[in-house]
């Protein structure tokens, strides 16, 4: 069984377009198709320092230790992609305004869809700020339940002075 991060961009569409499902663990396409892989999600900062690092790491260690040192660091550097992949996919949902809003598991992307969907009450209700309050955008929370001063419970105690 596969475990997935399930995303939901905030005042996405109720039909569940907004929300985006990332595999926890190895990408093997990660680690075998490096940048072409990191253009295909559209991971532009990523892309930009895979370059940069990759560039610097294989002029310094050719230089230094040889081209074998240096095809070496470069597989090494394949297999650190392959590990942090999603965990990068993540970083950048988060930057574009998901949130976590749950995990999931199944034995194929579309069983862990089925799984998530079959279970999800629809995304958070959003509270815009009042026109006069410049400010963040608050999701909407359930107000507590008022009990009388008798039925109040303190810790793990059934009833009041108990």
């Amino acid at each position: 069984m596969r475990i997935y991060t399930v995303h939901e961009l905030q005042g996405a569409p109720l039909d569940g377009a907004g929300l985006v499902l990332v595999k926890e663990g190895f990408s093997f396409p990660a680690f075998l198709f490096s940048w072409a892989w990191l253009l295909w999600q559209r991971l532009w900062i990523a892309f930009g320092f895979w370059l940069l690092l990759v560039a610097a790491t294989s002029f310094i260690v050719e230089r230094l230790l040889g081209a074998e040192a240096a095809t070496v660091c470069s597989l090494a550097l394949q297999l650190l992609l392959g590990f942090e992949a999603n965990d990068i996919r993540r970083w950048t949902l988060e930057r574009k305004g998901y949130r976590l809003t749950g995990i999931v598991g199944g034995s194929s992307l579309e069983e862990a869809e089925r799984n998530f969907f079959a279970r999800w009450d629809g995304p958070l209700e959003v509270v815009p700020a009042a026109p006069s309050e410049p400010g963040p955008v608050w999701p909407r929370r359930a107000p507590p339940a008022e009990t009388s001063g008798s039925e109040r419970i303190f810790g793990l105690f059934p009833k009041a002075g108990g």
